[in-house]
C-alpha cells in the first residue's frame, strides 16, 4: 500500500526528473520536422524546392554557441535549396559581441541558393510591444548579417529563378517594434508567395494580401507546454497561432518553436529545424514526411 509518506517522495522524485528534463535535456534536444507543403501557382521549375526554417537562435542569452553550431550542422546535412531565419537572432541587441557571434554561426549556412533572414523583437530592442527600433543596433546587426552572407529582408522582396522558373520571396519587419509594412504587398490571385515575418500576429494582414506561404517565429512553440493546461504565456494575440501549421483562407502559416530561449528551459516544446518540400501538387495541401 502507497503510504503518504511514499506518495510525496514519488511527487518529489517526478518534479524533480521533470525539472532536469527541462532545463537539461530539452532545450538542446533538436528536432527535425519534414514538411510537404502544395503552394497554388508555384512555378514547376520549383516543384521539390526545399527550403529549411530556423529561428529564434537568442544569441547572448546563454544558449550554447557549440549546441547552435551542431543546428547549423543539421541544416546543412538537409541540403536545403534556400535557408530562412526567422527573427530573434540575439537575445538583445545591446548584447557585448552577441552579433558577431551570431554572424559567424549563420555564416556556416551552406544552402544551394541563399540565406534570407527578417528581425525579430528581441533583434530591435522592443520587448514589449510598440517600443520602437534601436536604429543603431538594427545596423550593427544587419552589417554583421551582410558579411556572414545573410540577406536580411526589411519589407521587401527577392526574387529566385531557376531553370526559367520564378518564386517570389517577401520578409518583413518586426510588429512589436513597429517595423511591420506590409502596404507595398500583394500578390497576384493564384501567385506562389513564400513569406517571413517574425510575429505571427502579422499572418492575418499577410493573408489578405494574398501571401502563400507565411513562416513566422516568436512563441517558441509555448517553450513551456504544461500538460492538460498548456503553455502559461502567449506572446501574441492570435493564440491559436502558437505553433505548427495552420490556415487562414487560402494563405499557408507555419510558426517555428524556435532554437533558443530567453531562459534555460523548454517543456513539450523541442527546439526544431522545419524543412519544407514545395511541390505544385494541390490534391494535399500539406502532410508530414
Amino acid at each position: 500500500m502507497l503510504t503518504r509518506r511514499g506518495f510525496l517522495r514519488a511527487i518529489g522524485a517526478t518534479a524533480v526528473s521533470g525539472g532536469v528534463y527541462a532545463c537539461g535535456i530539452e532545450p538542446s534536444w533538436l528536432e527535425t520536422v519534414r514538411m510537404e507543403i502544395a503552394l497554388e501557382g508555384l512555378d514547376p521549375a520549383f516543384h521539390g524546392y526545399v527550403v529549411a526554417q530556423i529561428s529564434d537562435l537568442h544569441v547572448g542569452s546563454g544558449v550554447p554557441l557549440p549546441y547552435l553550431r551542431r543546428a547549423v550542422d543539421a541544416v546543412n546535412a538537409a541540403g536545403p535549396d534556400l535557408v530562412v531565419v526567422t527573427g530573434d537572432i540575439l537575445d538583445g541587441c545591446g548584447a557585448t559581441g552577441a552579433a558577431g557571434d551570431a554572424a559567424g554561426i549563420l555564416s556556416a549556412l551552406r544552402p544551394r541558393d541563399a540565406v534570407m533572414a527578417v528581425l525579430g523583437n528581441h533583434d530591435t530592442g522592443a520587448f514589449h510591444p510598440g517600443l520602437g527600433t534601436d536604429e543603431d543596433a538594427v545596423r550593427r546587426l544587419g552589417g554583421a548579417l551582410a558579411e556572414a552572407g545573410v540577406d536580411v529582408l526589411m519589407n521587401e522582396e527577392r526574387t529566385l529563378e531557376r531553370d526559367g522558373g520564378r518564386l517570389r520571396v517577401a520578409g518583413f519587419g518586426d510588429l512589436w517594434s513597429d517595423g511591420f509594412d506590409a502596404r507595398g504587398f500583394l500578390a497576384a490571385p493564384g501567385e506562389a508567395t513564400l513569406v517571413l515575418s517574425h510575429n505571427p500576429d502579422t499572418a492575418p494582414e499577410l493573408a489578405r494580401r494574398g501571401a502563400g506561404l507565411v513562416l513566422c517565429g516568436h512563441t517558441h512553440g509555448g517553450q513551456v507546454r504544461i500538460p492538460f493546461v498548456g503553455s502559461p504565456y502567449y506572446p501574441v494575440r492570435h493564440r491559436e497561432l502558437m505553433y505548427g501549421h495552420h490556415r487562414i483562407g487560402g494563405t499557408q502559416v507555419y510558426v517555428n518553436p524556435g532554437l533558443g530561449y530567453s531562459h534555460r528551459i523548454r517543456l513539450l516544446a523541442r527546439p526544431e529545424l522545419t524543412l519544407f518540400r514545395l511541390t505544385v501538387d494541390l490534391s494535399g495541401a500539406c502532410k508530414s514526411l
